[in-house]
């Protein structure tokens, strides 16, 4: 299975065994820019809309907003932490942050972090690690934090020098 999001406001889920699609639906109220999958049933997606939204192939009548981001301003990316079923990450448009999500206290992050000093454009988490997430800036960083301390993140700068 592999899904895809598309500015015409809709994910569609291909079974590549099959060389077929499994659904599509109307994700967003704009164009989704991203998606990301917990598991073979479970799905997030982010866009121009400025949500985070959750879905589950198993009901598609539903779906579950997370996260609205101030002002609406679109939301770029969404991760999924792969050790922590509850975390998402996500990054906003024109932002310098991203924003931790919990998806048991929907509409608002957990935590921000604030490090980077141009927009950041790539998030991924750890796969051995659930307090461990890397993120990539215009500002020729490259930053792994850990969540589970208060200290500031190791940097990496474009050239891959500490």
């Amino acid at each position: 299975m592999i899904g895809t999001s598309s500015i015409d406001t809709t994910c569609t889920i291909w079974d590549i065994e099959t060389r077929s699609v499994q659904t599509q639906l109307i994700a967003h109220d704009s164009a989704v820019y991203d998606i990301c999958f917990r598991d073979e049933n479970l799905f997030a997606s982010s866009g121009e809309d400025g949500s985070v939204r959750h879905f589950d192939l198993r009901d598609l009548e539903h779906s579950t907003i997370i996260y609205e981001s101030p002002n609406k301003q679109p939301l770029l990316r969404v991760a999924w932490n792969k050790r922590n079923i509850y975390q998402l990450a996500t990054i906003q448009q024109n932002c310098n942050d991203v924003m931790i999500l919990d998806f048991r206290y929907p509409m608002k992050a957990v935590r921000t972090l604030k490090s980077h000093t141009a927009q950041v454009n790539s998030i991924a988490w750890a796969p051995h690690s659930q307090s461990h997430i890397c993120t990539a800036g215009d500002d020729h960083q490259t930053l792994i934090w850990c969540l589970n301390s208060q200290d500031a993140p190791q940097s990496v700068n474009g050239t891959g020098q500490e």
